[in-house]
């Protein structure tokens, strides 16, 4: 909501500020010019993009005027299933248990707990699959961290692929303007035996192709790149805090000891202190 607020009071006072020095909104509307610059900047985009970049554009955009997923409830849950799971694999015949869980975990009594978790396709998945490697193969922690961390780079680099291309759009921006103004004035030049007021608006219609450019670039595009990458470095936070759970897990510490260390990966406005951790571990030592 308050990017949605921001852009509106960016808006309020580009445009507000234009029309009390006098200027006529009416001026700045030339579809021509819109077509000419986003409907090139959006061709470029299309054409340096991959079809999944372009999925990932849409969608990434949306969320960007979405609440924040990645509440204290949801960190609460996320650790919550860490030590339900781990604490199994600590009972006789755990492993087996956990497997059972972790192989069909769409009917699974632990994981069904926690809806925040299931509605992540991706994070489920990483989390599955690597407390599976660890339930069939003795890992050693170094390993694990390793692999987690080879694994977590892939996904935020695919993850961040729509907002350096939103960044590289936005920087084009002010270049196809100045096209857009160029063409303006190479019509200007054809009507140059025309009135005065005839080649004025021409060359009026000229710099708004160029205002244009700088507008989309550094008053929509370039904030809406920002803001696409800070989101996607929010949700690769839960996967940091799942790696250093299992690093911590293979490595032998208890349940309690390994959801600390992944809440230790948390932002700060998210963050649980040890002592509300404490409590939810016994909340669910409870029978």
């Amino acid at each position: 909501m308050i990017r949605l607020a921001g852009l509106v009071f960016i808006m309020f006072c580009l445009f507000g500020g234009f029309m009390i020095v006098g200027g006529n909104l009416k001026l700045l509307w030339k579809p021509t010019e819109i077509l000419i610059i986003f409907g090139a900047g959006s061709g470029a985009l299309i054409v340096g993009s991959s079809k999944n970049c372009l999925i990932l554009i849409t969608s990434q955009l949306k969320d960007v005027f979405t609440v924040n997923p990645y509440s204290k409830e949801f960190y609460r849950q996320l650790l919550s299933l860490h030590y339900q799971l781990m604490r199994v694999k600590k009972m006789p015949s755990g492993a087996k248990v956990l497997e059972s869980h972790v192989e069909d975990y769409e009917n699974s009594s632990i994981f069904n707990q926690y809806p925040l978790v299931l509605r992540n396709d991706l994070l489920v998945h990483f989390i599955v699959d690597n407390f599976r490697m660890t339930i069939s193969s003795l890992v050693a922690a170094h390993e694990i961290d390793a692999t987690l961390e080879s694994e977590i780079e892939v996904i935020t680099s695919e993850l961040l692929e729509p907002a350096v291309a939103l960044k590289k759009l936005a920087d084009s921006l002010p270049g196809l303007g100045v096209l857009g103004a160029v063409m303006g004035i190479i019509l200007t030049m054809q009507s140059i035996d025309t009135d005065i007021a005839m080649i004025g608006s021409n060359i009026a219609t000229a710099l708004i192709g160029t205002f244009l450019g700088v507008f989309g670039c550094y008053c929509l595009f370039d904030p809406l790149s920002c803001a696409v990458k800070s989101n996607v470095m929010k949700s690769i936070v839960p996967f940091e805090v799942v790696k250093q759970i299992l690093v911590a897990h293979v490595s032998n510490r208890s349940p309690l000891l390994s959801i600390d260390s992944g809440r230790r990966a948390i932002e700060i406005d998210e963050k649980p202190a040890f002592k509300i951790i404490e409590e939810w571990a016994d909340q669910l030592d409870k029978p």
